[in-house]
């Protein structure tokens, strides 16, 4: 089994008020979804700041639906968190949202476990550094569950960790839930991969998919992760 772990897409953004970066951003993403198609991917999970704002324009709505649409129509699921982009500080419903009411995605981000076969995903949505110390005792039943469970247990977050990025972090390494064989993170552009010795997966970050307002323009590689989790451990392939 095979799943594509995909994050900070930015659909929407318009660097330097031009097209061509706008255009640059939905080609890179549908990139990424039509490597996942061909490569027979068992489902694809979105890591948070699926757009750039939380009011997206219709362009940006319309290329996230058809992308979904695509995945569906090869019969490859989608799961999604959100990210700080995708939430509005005001009380509005989130965009992301309508894909989860039609059924072109399902909504993974209030930290409840849910399955694709045997399969175990938890998600959580942004959490801010002024809520972190509300989440202890959430993290702690949802490592009770994941270890529990006998197959693949994937932990889904939009967050910075301090030994990767000490200045966009919220929560160390040691304060997320142990018992999880893969960590598909959202938040952080630079692409990371990590096995630390007190989880039990490895700790990845696929970062954006294209470069963003936060980096500007420079020599760098973006990509995305296909993980093979056909055996025991989780196997991540880095694709450019």
């Amino acid at each position: 089994m095979i799943f594509s772990h995909i994050s900070d897409s930015h659909l929407g953004l318009i660097q330097y008020g031009s097209e061509e970066r706008e255009n640059d951003v939905y080609d890179a993403f549908h990139q990424a979804i039509d490597i996942s198609i061909k490569d027979h991917v068992d489902f694809v999970i979105f890591a948070g700041d699926i757009f750039h704002v939380p009011t997206p324009s219709g362009t940006a709505i319309m290329h996230m639906a058809n992308a979904l649409k695509r995945l569906k129509q090869n019969n490859i699921d989608s799961f999604f968190i959100l990210g700080e982009h995708d939430i509005s500080r005001i009380r509005a419903t989130p965009v992301p949202y309508i894909y989860h009411n039609l059924e072109f995605a399902r909504y993974i981000g209030r930290g409840k476990p849910v399955y694709y076969k045997d399969v175990q995903l938890v998600g959580f949505d942004k959490i801010r550094k002024s809520e972190m110390s509300d989440y202890g005792k959430k993290f702690e039943e949802i490592d009770s569950i994941a270890k529990q469970h006998n197959g693949h247990k994937i932990l889904v977050m939009h967050q910075g960790i301090t030994e990767i990025n000490k200045f966009a972090a919220e929560l160390n390494s040691t304060d997320l839930p142990k018992n999880f064989t893969y960590y598909a993170m959202g938040h952080l552009h630079d692409q990371f991969l990590k096995k630390f010795s007190h989880l039990d997966g490895p700790l990845a970050y696929p970062g954006s998919i294209e470069l963003t307002t936060s980096e500007g323009i420079k020599e760098t590689k973006k990509g995305f992760y296909e993980v093979d989790i056909s055996s025991k451990e989780a196997k991540p392939t880095w694709i450019e």
